[in-house]
């Protein structure tokens, strides 16, 4: 082989590694868990500033070191599931090892800026309390029980409180309430979507879900249920939410019914439903919503 050969050849090895480190970080999901952050961080202080950006940065990579960490605990299962076989770690193209180190690593940066940069130590004990629930509850009952969505939910919606206190909003809150509340309840129909998409992998696999207890036509009417009661929760955010402007406060409300229409359509009237348009659909609308109350916090 030429040297310009050898080179090129480093050359893409070196990319497909930086690429494999991305994908067992989920850089684009953990993107949206540091956004919700800052969607908490606009809620009590109603600026973003320069700490608006600090506690995106910190939660993005408490979120890609928990995502790595977790790549390095599930390889083993990751390669039993058609899903998740192609994944770097299940696949065998990274190390667990580097898995192990990358997370350990972006946990200890996030949770370090999250110290020094607050003046409050509430954001970094939040954010050990959801790396715990995430790598060290959640991860392992998820093979045991239903149930550990429960504490997933709540792990997943933690970054929005995070985001809270770093803005030096109050521990306890009816807005901020709502806003965890709102987070917790998109969580759930996400995990269905992901589980009616891939059915015939959640059939099979030692992961206890709903697909294995109840008809796929009675989890389609339940997802239904549940994102109406998301719905009604965001209605009942833009009423506690008294000084977000009237335009913002339609615009939630028109995104939030038609979005529900779509979904109820299509999980309740097609006879096989599109479950990757809705999971992008349900990511999509609760983007914009954190969104749009963004913006609101920011022009009161």
């Amino acid at each position: 082989m030429s040297r310009i050969s050898k080179s090129i050849s480093a050359e893409l090895s070196s990319i497909s590694q930086i690429k494999y480190h991305l994908q067992i970080a989920k850089v684009p999901l953990c993107l949206l868990v540091g956004f919700s952050s800052v969607f908490g961080f606009a809620l009590s202080s109603h600026h973003i500033g320069w700490q608006g950006f600090l506690v995106f940065f910190s939660v993005f990579l408490l979120a890609c070191g928990a995502a790595s960490l977790n790549s390095f605990q599930e390889y083993r299962w990751d390669r039993k599931m058609e899903r998740t076989r192609r994944r770097p770690v299940a696949r065998g193209v990274l190390p667990p090892e580097y898995a192990r180190l990358q997370g350990q690593i972006l946990l200890a940066v996030g949770l370090f800026v999250l110290l020094i940069g607050f003046s409050s130590p509430g954001p970094a004990i939040a954010g050990i309390v959801s790396l715990c629930l995430y790598n060290f509850i959640y991860t392992p009952l998820k093979y045991a029980t239903i149930w550990a969505i429960v504490p997933g939910a709540v792990c997943g919606a933690i970054p929005v409180y995070i985001g809270w206190l770093a803005g030096e909003g109050t521990l306890v809150s009816p807005i901020i309430a709502g806003g965890l509340i709102m987070l917790m309840l998109w969580q759930i129909p996400h995990f269905w979507l992901v589980v009616l998409a891939n059915k015939g992998d959640y059939q099979e696999s030692r992961i206890p879900n709903l697909a294995k207890m109840i008809e796929e036509t009675q989890l389609r009417l339940v997802s239904i249920v549940w994102v109406t009661a998301l719905v009604t929760v965001v209605h009942t955010l833009i009423v506690m939410f008294e000084v977000l402007p009237a335009g913002i406060r339609i615009l939630i409300s028109i995104s939030s019914l038609l979005m529900l229409v779509l979904f109820s359509v299509q999980m309740g009237l097609k006879r096989q439903p599109d479950y990757r348009y809705l999971f992008i659909l349900l990511n999509v609308f609760m983007l914009l919503i954190m969104a749009l109350f963004t913006v609101g916090s920011l022009v009161v």
